[in-house]
């Protein structure tokens, strides 16, 4: 019996261990003591200095509190606590060792008379679970359990305050006032812990807490978010084993909540987005998309109504969310094996572990969906930060949240776009971190997949708007969001078993006809920066391909004329021409660099060239079925009528007839909204095939887009880029007259091609006029395009200064002649150079200074005579190579422009 030496040693060991008051309080009143989390956690001098006696008064302690009974216990309660709480905060870590195995055993079985010890117990192990040996954390976490089962439903909730650094908001300590203090949070350093051993361990605690704890209900709103950030593990078996005790977890609570899910069951109710449990998203552990490359898939048994009428028999009766879908069995694979661990919790020691993952059972989500409404506004805040780990690990969290809450976010819809765009659009995502793309990515596809269509289209439809509030940054953040969000919605429509051809567009069908129209009228389209380009070719991507088959023609034209927008190259920013001083004695041409009308006038051409080959696809399958069966459309009569006329063009003369089916039927009504886009225009005309270019019912719309592109209300860069569209134009119609000479359509090309050197001398001829319009740049630029493009071994000059009858006059000598001939050129250009220079600096002509009026004349004299001996090289060029190749000059009668008399 150590009845009667209990009052002797339990003193005497209070005393050695220096125990008698840890937190230093008791000098205190009661009002002054400070709150638990301002308590000590650790003990930075203990009374015995020697480390070896210290460990041989734990294992005193552990013998002792072994022997004692209840009632001897029940005496000395205060000071059985107070060692075991000295030992646990002892700096050594065999003592700290001890005294946790010691806890353990003195909680369980003394748990009655601890109910008012438990936060005391509890803080005393804190130090335990950030110490550096991996088994002192492990055996704290062992330690906290057994506390406990302590204090059930009165002080077990400190605890866990303890845990998560919880501080009320409305005090502070005074030390705070005067210098820095940090608060741990246990809960999260366990959850990213240095070591997969103590990892694994407190995902099984946190669990077994959830199924175990006496008042669990209390702690679940505070537990629940770190188990899900166990989905998150960079070690992919952690993660797996966490998916199934959130399973396990959900799978009690079907048991407790057994009433509430009844009817849910019973009548089979699902959610829209499966189609009616035809529809499957693969779990994205990790916050990948489909759980990355080693992880599987399969489906269990969807949402089945009552069988009213019999229909079934009784072995064809599943029971919902089993493993077995239809009854058949499903090959789960071989089970990840679990590590043996003779500490690890009993009751999860044969937990079933696959690599196969299903869609979460119907407890699992419905027991996140009532806990996510707790923390998910304090996420978005946290989506935001500027530092990649803070943005990483809330994008984790929500992206598990959303898989488990499913449709049940559409709560939170409004607030959690806004902190995507801020995201998308913010420092965050400029830092290009590669797992955090990917984890936002992921998030953003879970919404649409989970979401009704209408419902983030309506959030995000307005950054296609002209009149959107937002910035452009913001704009283009919302394009990737949506992109992102109708792939979600596409990959759960293509996942329907079995296939249904009747389903369409699915819940997609109020949405894309009303977004391929905003898109078709969207100024993003008109000058696309790189950011918003890449956005926009993403948003065509998510849909395009995989639902081409159910859009009308309508809407491929406009997806045509969205994409070659895209493609369209930007064009050069206005120059203001001034005067400037111009080297004496030869060198170049002054500041004038030509435009390379040979290059190719796209941007992404890859990807254009996938766009346009997945929008003609069954247009070519259709224009080979009768007329009865192909596409029956408003509008196609005249067109078939003009396919069947029009010859074939060989694709070695344009490489554009591949996509010929395509143009052919929407180039109408692309060229209808080209409206003043330079560079749509651009793009438009350099990949229709040349037959469409020149046939009679879109030459004249061609010429006069041309005219005006070319014409004096363009900007001189736009003027410049017209005339080598221009030039690109008749280069590809005099290639395809020099190989197909004899081709039923050579008249037209001929006709075509005259008339656009009509155009362009008419053009050049009325801005000359006006020394507002005369531009040295656009004319230098035009005879250095023409001069190359009539020293092209594929052109006749012929074709374009002599192209109708000899009656006719030709512009282009016209121009050419006028210029070399005109004596008084200079002075337009001396006004041309004072309207620039009023203009742009303000001052009235009459202010300049005498360097500046010398200026002005002498670049004047210089500029006209470049131009002049420009149009006479030029025009002797083509003489003497009409005159080389022995063949006539078909010369106009009379005296007109194009005779011999005016030249």
């Amino acid at each position: 019996d150590l009845t009667p030496m209990l009052a002797y040693v339990f003193p005497t060991l209070v005393a050695r261990l220096g125990c008698e008051d840890l937190d230093g309080i008791a000098h205190l009143p009661e009002v002054m003591r400070p709150d638990p989390e301002q308590k000590p956690v650790e003990l930075s001098r203990p009374v015995e200095e020697s480390e070896e006696v210290r460990l041989q008064l734990a294992q005193f302690v552990a013998a002792l509190l072994k022997r004692c009974n209840n009632n001897q216990i029940y005496s000395y309660v205060d000071e059985a606590t107070g060692l075991l709480r000295a030992q646990a905060m002892d700096p050594f870590h065999e003592v700290k060792f001890f005294a946790c195995e010691t806890m353990i055993a003195f909680c369980y079985n003394h748990a009655e008379m601890l109910l008012h010890f438990t936060e005391p117990l509890g803080r005393s192990l804190m130090s335990c679970l950030t110490h550096n040996h991996c088994k002192i954390r492990i055996a704290g976490l062992r330690a906290i359990t057994a506390v406990f089962w302590c204090g059930p439903f009165k002080h077990n909730h400190d605890v866990i305050q303890q845990l998560m650094a919880f501080q009320d908001p409305n005090k502070a300590p005074i030390k705070a006032f005067y210098e820095p203090m940090t608060n741990i949070n246990y809960m999260s350093t366990l959850t990213f812990d240095r070591h997969p051993a103590v990892r694994r361990f407190w995902f099984e605690t946190l669990a077994y807490w959830l199924l175990r704890v006496p008042d669990k209900v209390d702690h679940e709103p505070y537990i629940f978010p770190y188990l899900l950030s166990g989905l998150c593990d960079e070690n992919e078996d952690i993660a797996l084993e966490v998916f199934w005790l959130i399973e396990k977890c959900g799978e009690l609570y079907e048991v407790e909540k057994e009433e509430e899910l009844r009817k849910t069951k019973q009548y089979g109710f699902d959610y829209g987005w499966t189609y009616s449990g035809r529809g499957f998203i693969p779990f994205p552990l990790q916050a990948i998309w489909a759980g990355g490359k080693e992880v599987e898939h399969f489906r269990r048994t969807s949402a089945i109504g009552p069988d009213f009428m019999g229909d079934k028999a009784l072995g064809e009766h599943d029971v919902r969310d089993k493993l077995e879908p239809y009854g058949a069995g499903v090959d789960l694979g071989e089970p990840v094996s679990l590590p043996e661990r003779d500490y690890a919790w009993n009751e999860l020691r044969d937990l079933p572990v696959y690599r196969k993952l299903p869609r979460p059972r119907l407890g699992s989500r419905c027991w996140v969906r009532t806990h996510t409404r707790r923390y998910i506004k304090a996420t978005f805040n946290d989506v935001v930060d500027f530092r990649d780990c803070t943005a990483l690990n809330a994008g984790r969290l929500l992206c598990m949240s959303l898989a488990y809450t499913e449709e049940g976010v559409t709560e939170w819809l409004q607030p959690m776009v806004q902190a995507l765009i801020k995201f998308y659009a913010g420092r965050a995502w400029a830092a290009r971190d590669q797992k955090v793309t990917e984890t936002y990515d992921c998030t953003c596809k879970l919404l649409g997949a989970f979401l009704e269509p209408l419902t983030y289209w309506q959030q995000l439809k307005d950054a296609l708007d002209n009149d959107a509030p937002q910035d452009l940054d913001q704009r283009v953040a919302s394009v990737k969001i949506l992109a992102l969000c109708i792939t979600g919605s596409v990959d759960v429509l293509n996942s329907i078993q079995p296939p249904d051809p009747e389903l369409g567009l699915g819940r997609l069908t109020p949405v894309i006809p009303e977004l391929i129209a905003c898109l078709h009228a969207s100024d993003l389209l008109l000058s696309p920066t790189e950011e918003s380009r890449a956005a926009l070719w993403g948003l065509l991507d998510a849909f395009v391909q995989p639902l081409r088959q159910h859009l009308t023609f309508s809407q491929v034209s406009q997806l045509l004329f969205i994409a070659l927008a895209l493609a369209a190259k930007p064009t050069a920013d206005a120059v203001v021409e001034l005067a400037q001083v111009v080297p004496r004695g030869g060198g170049q041409v002054g500041p004038v660099q030509a435009p390379n009308f040979d290059e190719e006038e796209l941007v992404d051409a890859d990807k254009l060239d996938k766009i346009l080959a997945v929008l003609g696809s069954d247009l070519d399958a259709t224009d080979t079925k009768p007329a009865s069966s192909g596409f029956s459309l408003d509008s196609l009569d005249d067109d078939d009528d003009f396919a069947a006329a029009s010859p074939a063009v060989d694709a070695s003369t344009d490489f554009r007839v591949v996509h010929q089916a395509l143009f052919q039927r929407a180039f109408p009504e692309v060229l209808a909204h080209v409206d003043d886009s330079f560079q749509v225009f651009r793009s438009v005309v350099y990949l229709t095939p040349l037959s469409l270019l020149v046939s009679k019912e879109h030459s004249g719309v061609i010429l006069d887009k041309l005219t005006a592109f070319c014409g004096m209300a363009s900007s001189s860069s736009t003027r410049s880029a017209g005339q080598a569209l221009s030039i690109h134009l008749a280069l590809r119609c005099t290639r395809f007259l020099g190989s197909n000479e004899s081709d039923g359509i050579a008249d037209e090309v001929r006709r075509f091609l005259g008339s656009l050197f009509q155009m362009m001398g008419q053009v050049q001829m009325e801005a000359g006029k006006s020394v507002r319009n005369l531009s040295y740049m656009v004319i230098v630029s035009c005879i250095s395009m023409w001069r190359r493009f009539f020293l092209h071994p594929s052109v006749d000059p012929r074709w374009v200064l002599f192209p109708f009858a000899a009656s006719d006059p030709s512009l282009p000598l016209e121009w050419l002649t006028s210029l070399f001939a005109d004596q008084e050129l200079y002075k337009r250009f001396h006004g041309a150079l004072e309207y620039a220079e009023t203009a742009t600096t303000g001052r009235d002509k009459d202010g300049f200074v005498v360097r500046k009026a010398k200026q002005i004349r002498e670049e004047a004299e210089h500029r006209a005579s470049v131009v002049r001996t420009l149009a006479a090289s030029t025009l002797l060029m083509v003489l003497r190579r009409m005159l080389c190749d022995g063949r006539a000059i078909p010369w106009s009668r009379g005296s007109g422009a194009g005779s011999v008399g005016a030249l």
